[in-house]
């Protein structure tokens, strides 16, 4: 078997030190740089010791409400400091953190939750009258306000346990792809391990900044964190991304590095700026080519793609040393990759095939799948991890993205059931059936979501009532763009299981396709 078709990661010169878990980083790091900043948002900064000192005050209060080691507390809330603190204060406590994204509602929330089925659902006030309906029976609930943020317990130095690597410590719900969002089981040792990934491929040091406008609740912000623990820099953030205030941002908060996804680098490239002193790189997944132009032959920056799932938050990578345009990079430290076929065989370099890779490294995969042990057997199977998605491999060991392999859509940075979707939807007045599909986003290269409804009756059909429909009970990222009314004698069912074949859907749009956007029909090719 050649080097040409299975890759195995090289390991950085510069790539920090880790050990043990999250909690072993803070610790280290406070022992190290008490005063060093940690934490930067618009309102505030807090420095290692204060980061510190708020995480063993959460660790006082879940300890006030009887969570011990293993419960799981469910934490629903936007990006705000207390979440990154309350997060450590569940570590703190040997307890397991399950964040919840803020964006979903109704039946895809409440599926969650269930699935979680944890000790303690822990609530921001902003998000309570949406979260709460849905709180598992026998769940206890706490609302964050002001009040719970000012009293959160007192700080004991000595408080807490030190989690073995191997403990669980996050359960993270990602797409499904035939099924339900399943719930990712994440090690302790996972968050240091992929930190220290981040933090060599950019170039990290003391005295950096990172600018973080996506959602805490995601596996990168788990990440990234230690990565700034273990690097001694610092991590700045939104509450939300916003083009217009981007380089605003960059600039108040003098920021070395920064992370978004595609659709996020377009829009920031529609709108210029000048390249502040010390940024240094950006880096994000999928880059269009219009961010190569613009970060890279415009600005002059270092813009490093990279791949990974919740499952493994960093797999493949672009460094400093090793980047090739429109390549997602080659493997990283402690990871074998493979470009296979249908039976798991190794494919020639050139050649699209399914991507999988298997950590060298103990603990820096996912333990599998929450309560779905089949699933976890069937991503797991023939010694490798499969990751559901396409690629191809050249001769030097650089992976390209060639497409999803799996019934999961990808819209603004999240992930989308197309199962979730088609069973909310499937509720909805008039309609008996649907099909949840991809077409090609023009900002940034990723999915608009296009639903074929098959109807009770026609002559009722409200595309606007539909779309008021998705907008109550869809979290936001998951709202079709298009819908269309197809006839069952259009459409062809597979004979196993009668699930709708979505390749043989009609390609394109039609007179009949609604553009929420526009509020009109719109035909032609997509």
């Amino acid at each position: 078997m050649g080097l040409s078709m299975v890759r195995r990661g090289e390991l950085l010169a510069n790539r920090p030190a880790s050990s043990g878990g999250p909690v072993d980083a803070l610790l280290e790091a406070e022992r190290r740089d008490p005063d060093a900043p940690l934490l930067i948002w618009h309102e505030g900064r807090w420095t290692v010791g204060e980061f510190a000192d708020r995480a063993r005050r959460w660790a006082g209060r879940l300890a006030e409400l009887g969570i011990g080691r293993g419960d799981r507390v469910a934490v629903m809330s936007p990006n705000q400091p207390d979440f990154l603190a309350l997060q450590y204060g569940i570590f703190l406590g040997g307890a397991v953190e399950v964040p919840i994204n803020a964006e979903r509602r109704g039946p895809m929330l409440a599926m969650v939750l269930e699935d979680a089925d944890p000790e303690l659902l822990i609530v921001d006030e902003t998000l309570a009258e949406v979260t709460l309906p849905h709180a598992p029976e026998g769940a206890r609930t706490v609302v964050i306000d002001d009040g719970l943020r000012a009293a959160v317990g007192r700080a004991e130095p000595d408080a807490g346990v030190r989690p073995e690597p191997g403990e669980l410590a996050v359960i993270l719900h990602t797409s499904g792809t035939t099924g339900p969002s399943k719930g990712v089981m994440i090690a302790h040792g996972y968050l240091p391990y992929h930190g220290a990934t981040w933090a060599a491929m950019l170039d990290m040091r003391p005295g950096d900044v990172g600018y973080f406008p996506m959602p805490f609740f995601h596996v990168d912000a788990h990440s990234l964190f230690p990565a700034c623990l273990l690097s001694g820099s610092a991590l700045a953030f939104r509450p939300r991304f916003s083009s217009s205030r981007f380089w605003d941002d960059i600039v108040e908060f003098d920021a070395t590095w920064f992370l978004a996804v595609g659709s996020m680098l377009s829009a920031v490239a529609s709108r210029r700026g000048e390249r502040p002193n010390r940024l240094r790189f950006v880096a994000g997944a999928p880059i269009p080519d219009e961010a190569y132009a613009y970060f890279v032959d415009e600005l002059g920056l270092r813009l490093l793609q990279c791949y990974g799932q919740t499952e493994a938050n960093l797999v493949v990578h672009c460094t400093p040393d090793r980047d090739r345009r429109r390549a997602m990079g080659v493997p990283v430290a402690g990871f074998d990759v493979a470009v296979v076929d249908e039976d798991d065989r190794p494919l020639p370099p050139g050649e699209i095939g399914r991507l999988v890779y298997r950590p060298t490294v103990p603990y820096s995969l996912t333990l599998g799948y929450w309560r779905r042990p089949e699933a976890t057997l069937e991503s797991a199977r023939n010694l490798w991890w499969h990751s559901g998605d396409l690629a191809r491999m050249d001769e030097d060991g650089f992976v390209y993205f060639a497409g999803r392999g799996s019934d999961s859509l990808r819209r603004r940075g999240e992930n989308v059931s197309a199962w979730e979707l088609e069973t909310t939807v499937n509720h909805f007045p008039n309609v008996i059936g649907s099909a949840a599909v991809a077409v090609r986003d023009e900002l940034g290269g990723e999915d608009e979501i296009k639903v074929f409804v098959i109807l009770e009756n026609e002559e009722a059909w409200d595309p606007e009532a539909f779309f008021a429909a998705c907008e109550e009970s869809l979290p936001r990222y998951s709202i079709p763009r298009f819908v269309e009314p197809i006839a069952e004698a259009d459409i062809v069912r597979s004979p196993g299981n009668g699930s709708i074949q979505k390749h043989l859907l009609p390609k394109g749009h039609s007179e009949r396709t609604v553009d929420r956007l526009a509020g009109t029909t719109r035909g032609g090719a997509t």
